[in-house]
């Protein structure tokens, strides 16, 4: 009897095993939803606009959805919830007049008509940045400068090279600026007259034209390491020569048991000083924290410093004024992508840091041999300062 009774249940499992299917909650069908009332556009913003109007009085209805022909002639979409009274749309990259219907979707995905709205979109960030542009002439390179990203759109900026072999534009560097203003650099040029171009691009493939210009690059040179040589002189701070000696600040190794470490607990300022080995204009520095999810942006990351400078010999020092005789080239605050607390990096951080943060000297700084950091302030407030690397650029004299 037991066995009839179990061939029983598997006859009845596989005689309804195809009476279902796939299908929204509630199953197929339904009554078409009522559309959306009373649309208006709440107010246009840059690449887009706001728009609000009435829900139907449906307990069914699960979404808004927005259609419109995006500038570049691509159909796009954008969905909202029942539970709001606002769409917003975004991306558009001109501020030609746009129409968008709105549509009422039930939870079994029927459609209600459509009601149509026409916004007239703000100048799109990808043209308000191109049209912000200012170049100037840098080392090994040039500089950007923009502004009136106000939304703080992600954009991507290219510059083009002109291939003296080919005659073609060619992509050089793309960057990607991320605040409502800021300069920017483009590095790693000959200096050499050439033409240039520049334009801008958003994520949703909209572009600017494109500003050309032509210039020469100032020449830069990338100081070799293997010159440089760590000097102590009067005021200088003392190092951890077990683990952290100073010269695992220059020897081209990046890593988290690879760095150069003060002795721990001593005073703030820690002053360090080097030898670069030859006459130079500087351009600008990278310095490189020590990696690790524990030391990176905390321990004895250094937060704030001061840069100087000179040309000539300091000798031992002056115990009665350390800075004595050094020029203050500049003053550096590192910066943190994320702004989280201390212990906690963002992907956004370890990238920024991995790259190594850079810091370009004023131009009119005068030339120097002797380079001295005057670290003030660590991530974590630890009385201790840890690099794990520097570079130096500039333009050699000697």
């Amino acid at each position: 009897m037991k066995n009839i009774y179990i061939l029983f249940s598997v006859f009845i499992l596989f005689s309804c095993s195809g009476d279902f299917e796939h299908e929204p909650i509630g199953g197929k069908g339904g009554s078409t939803p009522d559309p959306v009332q009373n649309v208006r556009v709440l107010r246009n913003i840059p690449g887009g606009a706001v728009i609000t109007y009435d829900l139907p009085d449906d307990v069914n209805i699960q979404y808004i959805k927005g259609e419109f022909t995006s500038t570049t002639g691509k159909a796009r979409e954008v969905r909202t919830s029942s539970y709001v009274d606002t769409l917003v749309i975004r991306g558009l990259g001109s501020t030609d007049p746009k129409t968008v219907k709105l549509y009422a979707v039930s939870r079994k995905e029927q459609v209600s008509a459509p009601v149509e709205v026409t916004i007239n979109p703000l100048t799109p960030p990808v043209l308000n940045i191109r049209n912000s542009l200012k170049y100037e002439v840098d080392f090994g390179g040039f500089l950007l400068m923009y502004k009136d990203n106000v939304t703080k759109e992600e954009v991507s900026v290219y510059a083009l090279r002109k291939d003296a072999d080919t005659g073609e534009m060619v992509e050089h560097q793309i960057l990607y600026p991320s605040q409502v203003e800021d300069t920017l650099s483009v590095r790693g040029l000959k200096d050499v007259e050439t033409d240039f171009g520049v334009y801008v691009r958003d994520r949703w493939d909209n572009m600017s034209d494109t500003l050309y210009f032509t210039l020469t690059p100032w020449r830069e040179d990338y100081l070799d390491k293997k010159l440089f040589n760590a000097i102590s002189i009067a005021g200088d701070v003392g190092w951890n020569f077990h683990s952290g000696t100073p010269q695992k600040a220059f020897d081209d190794v990046i890593g988290n048991g690879n760095y150069a470490h003060t002795d721990f607990p001593v005073e703030f300022p820690h002053r360090y000083t080097l030898d670069l080995g030859v006459n130079v204009k500087l351009s600008r520095f990278l310095l490189w924290q020590r990696p690790g999810a524990d030391v990176l942006y905390q321990h004895g990351a250094p937060k704030h410093y001061k840069v100087y400078g000179r040309i000539d010999d300091p000798g031992s020092g002056n115990s009665g004024d350390p800075l004595a005789g050094w020029t203050l080239l500049m003053e550096c605050n590192s910066f943190k992508p994320s702004g989280l607390p201390v212990r906690q990096n963002s992907a956004e951080d370890e990238a920024y840091a991995a790259a190594g943060e850079e810091f370009s000297f004023p131009r009119d700084i005068s030339d120097i041999r002797y380079i001295r950091f005057e670290m003030i302030e660590s991530w974590s407030g630890m009385k201790c300062s840890v690099v794990s690397e520097l570079a130096f650029y500039g333009e050699i004299k000697d």
